[in-house]
């Protein structure tokens, strides 16, 4: 990371995370589904994907958005999914 990054704040969210009984997918959900690793059976969730689905669609999203982008998502989701929303 270079050093003038460090000052940059962090990208905003851009999902939606997707709750049970969603009826309408929006790309902000689908994007949501991605980048939450419960879907890849963290905790005491079952696996709904493979590791290795889970981690290729990942590295996509990585690569389309940034690792930054991910992250921060990714961050959101599993507090969201946890419920210890930040």
């Amino acid at each position: 990371m270079k050093k003038s990054d460090k000052n940059r704040p962090l990208p905003k969210v851009n999902v939606e995370y997707a709750t049970a009984g969603l009826t309408h997918m929006t790309p902000e959900t689908m994007r949501s589904l991605v980048c939450n690793p419960v879907y890849a059976g963290i905790g005491p969730f079952p696996a709904l994907v493979d590791d290795e689905t889970w981690v290729r669609a990942a590295a996509q999203m990585i690569e389309k958005e940034g690792s930054e982008q991910f992250l921060v998502n990714m961050l959101y989701v599993l507090r969201q999914a946890i419920g210890t929303e930040h």
